[in-house]
């Protein structure tokens, strides 16, 4: 009888002993693939400062519906160097030179914003000198924009998704600029990205001034 209880209480323990190996072994099963590499990407930032109040908030909402395709189009593709999601950050400047040069700063603040379009008009393209002292890329048209009606389409196709996007209302000159210009602020990040194995403010002002892409 006693070799019988020590032959069920071995069993016993051998049983719990199985158990708590599977148990360990499911656990580490979870925490690797929780951690694994690509399960979730990292995001990076985008800037948008445009007027989307006073008399220019119509311009400021063409060029949203543009940068907003621009992102999410190359998101769908795989994002930023196939390693990182775009996020867009949009602050409203009122379309005044005061305002503009204080988005500056609250856009210089978040280490995740890498470039940003602004200087819709001649007021608000002051705001560069800002940008540059903040040592934040900045894009802006070289002409004042709010003041002229042509549109330049950029890529075939551009119109209709545009349309899509902004409910049936066509391009104007702010929203064919826009496009091109967030899609060439997304390929200096990945220009920086591949160069430098991460995309900083550094690169991408880099890589606008390389323009080797």
């Amino acid at each position: 009888m006693r070799h019988s209880g020590l032959h069920a209480a071995a069993g016993v323990a051998a049983r719990r002993a199985l158990c708590a190996a599977c148990v360990a072994l499911c656990c580490l099963f979870l925490v690797v693939s929780c951690g694994f590499p690509g399960s979730v990407k990292p995001t990076i930032k985008l800037g948008l400062s445009a007027p989307f109040e006073g008399l220019y908030r119509d311009l400021g909402y063409e060029a949203l519906y543009s940068v907003q395709l621009a992102v999410r189009e190359r998101n769908a593709t795989g994002g930023v160097a196939q390693r990182y999601l775009v996020e867009l950050v949009a602050l409203n400047d009122d379309g005044k030179a005061e305002k503009a040069e204080e988005q500056a700063r609250k856009m210089a603040v978040d280490p995740g914003v890498l470039a940003v379009l602004g200087g819709w008009s001649e007021e608000t393209a002051v705001a560069v000198g800002e940008y540059q002292l903040l040592r934040l890329p900045f894009l802006m048209p070289d002409v004042d924009i709010s003041q002229t009606h042509i549109v330049h389409v950029p890529d075939p196709g551009f119109v209709d998704m545009y349309r899509m996007q902004s409910g049936g209302a066509d391009p104007s000159a702010a929203a064919a600029w826009a496009y091109s210009a967030a899609n060439y602020l997304l390929d200096a990040m990945e220009f920086a990205t591949l160069s430098d194995g991460r995309p900083t403010r550094s690169g991408v002002q880099a890589a606008m001034e390389s323009r080797y892409w």
